[in-house]
């Protein structure tokens, strides 16, 4: 660290401070509300505190550390304190450096984010729960939970960001040993070379971290979700009605957990996408995938799926991954944007082009929006479509994805009944020997 604050290590100065704030629209009215859930929270946080510890001491992996009585007296009192703040601000550059230093700690003692995800969730659920005893209104308790939502959210991001960029910082420094030994051995068209090598060696380790890091996430969670399924089929006996709900609501916030982590996962590598050279590849095959995606992805939600495919795809010179998910992002969103109606794939070939047109009959592109969908951490809700929501950066990144292929990327219509989104890409490329 030599000195250096995570927040400034990260970009993190007033401007861009103020602009994730309003980008999780953390203004005014959220931190009225915050202030009146803190006047009702504060006074009990010790009771949400003691039934997380509750929930910790129920399990192996954590009742031996948290079973020695110093240790959880020092724990609580650090997270008494980190409530406090988190209800009342101010979200300032000292509030910011500490929430990235949790990330960085994290990191360091190998701490993956799906356990803080996860315990960021749990305090919710528990201060959800305390309010409905509380018998207070639910209008407001969604009021209130909204508002924190979006600060547990901030602190969630912030941890995220030092936790990577900390993992990010390591593999660079093997990426640039590596680089080092190779240019021993490079001759004399290293300049050349260079820049083109160092970014596929990049590439490589940063594929092989997102495999490793989807295992190493999925691999756990996955096997909680499993024990969930079997308890609830009954396999250890028969469960109450309070049992069989804790269970499922494990369930489906851990399904919540898994979509996330693809989502990040898929995220990350469209933003690889491009980086290798042009191989070629079967359009077919890639369309043939995306159909069958996209007609489950619709079918489960209700929705009617369309395809029209030419039966003659030519072979294509390119990223075949890098267009199969950003494609396959766009019938995703169709998906997730669409109450009733029909989703749209095409996939067909004109002239020196391959075309994939993604339509939907959703709610459309509003007007004010349509400049601005491809900006990165740009989203669209409409009415409440707080599920809907995703990472903000899909779009930003198919769009640069497909441009690397020599590809493009357009909103063709926005609706109000639906939006089309076209994809284009050369067929005259030939792959590099």
């Amino acid at each position: 660290m030599a000195g250096e604050g995570l927040a400034a290590r990260l970009n993190l100065d007033d401007v861009a401070r103020t602009s994730r704030l309003e980008f999780l629209e953390v203004d005014t009215e959220t931190r009225r509300r915050l202030a009146e859930l803190a006047e009702v929270l504060l006074p009990r946080v010790s009771v949400v505190i003691d039934r997380w510890y509750e929930f910790l001491l129920a399990r192996p992996e954590t009742r031996d550390l948290l079973d020695r009585g110093r240790v959880r007296d020092h724990l609580k009192d650090a997270q008494e304190g980190y409530f406090k703040l988190l209800l009342s601000g101010e979200y300032d550059r000292g509030y910011f450096e500490d929430r990235l230093k949790i990330g960085f700690i994290h990191e360091r003692v190998g701490l993956e984010p799906l356990w803080y995800t996860g315990a960021y969730r749990k305090f919710q659920d528990l201060t959800r729960e305390l309010l409905v005893e509380q018998g207070f209104p639910a209008g407001t308790i969604v009021a209130w939970m909204g508002a924190l939502e979006k600060v547990i959210y901030l602190d969630m991001e912030l941890a995220l960001d030092a936790y990577f960029d900390t993992a990010q910082r390591r593999l660079l420094e093997v990426n640039e040993s590596l680089r080092r030994m190779a240019s021993e051995l490079e001759t004399r068209n290293r300049e050349l070379t260079r820049e083109f090598d160092r970014a596929q060696e990049a590439a490589r380790l940063k594929e092989e971290f997102l495999s490793r890091i989807s295992h190493e996430l999925h691999t756990p969670l996955n096997s909680v979700l499993g024990y969930a399924d079997l308890l609830l089929d009954g396999i250890e006996g028969p469960l109450s009605d309070e049992q069989a709900g804790s269970l499922r609501k494990i369930r489906d916030h851990g399904g919540r957990l898994v979509t996330m982590i693809d989502r990040m996962i898929a995220s990350a590598k469209m933003a690889a996408a491009g980086v290798f050279a042009p191989r070629p590849f079967e359009a077919s095959g890639v369309a043939a995938r995306l159909v069958e995606r996209g007609r489950f992805a619709a079918e489960t939600k209700g929705l009617r799926f369309e395809a029209e495919v030419d039966s003659d795809l030519p072979t294509v010179v390119g990223d075949e991954e890098g267009l199969e998910l950003a494609v396959g992002h766009l019938v995703e969103n169709a998906v997730k944007f669409t109450r009733d109606g029909t989703v749209y794939l095409g996939v067909k070939r004109l002239g020196a082009v391959l075309r994939f047109t993604v339509a939907d009959t959703g709610p459309g592109i509003p007007a004010e929006h349509r400049d601005r969908i491809f900006e990165a951490f740009h989203q669209v809700e409409f009415g409440d479509t707080r599920e809907a929501t995703g990472l903000g950066i899909g779009l930003t990144l198919a769009r640069q994805a497909l441009e690397r292929m020599g590809g493009a990327l357009e909103l063709t219509s926005c609706g109000p009944g639906g939006s089309t989104f076209t994809v284009e890409l050369p067929l005259d490329r030939t792959p590099e020997p």
